[in-house]
């Protein structure tokens, strides 16, 4: 009986060793979409608004916010979680652009802004 509850305790363990790698495999494969910004003036009230609304879209696409078909809840809670989680590290990303160059850098000297989502 002892030999079978070792084997038993040493197969569920083998199984949650083999989980792991492909945990980590799912997060090295991240959605990403680049904003170009480029073409706007940052140091402009409407430039920065529509550099805003790019990254909203961005935030969306990665997050798979608008599918073609209807979600189920828990799929429309995933995205939910997903935006409000990417969004959050954009705003990181738009506050160190925005406020890094004192609000006047002309975008075409900066570099593009990666958003991802897992």
């Amino acid at each position: 009986m002892a030999k079978h509850s070792l084997i038993l305790i040493g197969a569920s363990v083998a199984g949650a060793t083999l989980a792991v790698p492909a945990v980590a495999e799912e997060r090295d494969d991240l959605r990403s979409v680049v904003v170009r910004y480029h073409d706007l003036n940052l140091a402009s009230g409407e430039g920065r608004e529509r550099l805003n609304t790019r990254v909203k879209v961005a935030v969306q696409q990665v997050c798979n916010s608008r599918p073609s078909s209807r979600p189920t809840l828990l799929e429309r809670s995933r995205s939910q979680k997903c935006e409000a989680e990417t969004m959050a590290e954009a705003e990181v990303k738009l506050a160190g652009l925005l406020n890094g160059g004192g609000g006047t850098q002309l975008a075409d000297r900066g570099q593009p802004i990666v958003i991802s989502a897992p």
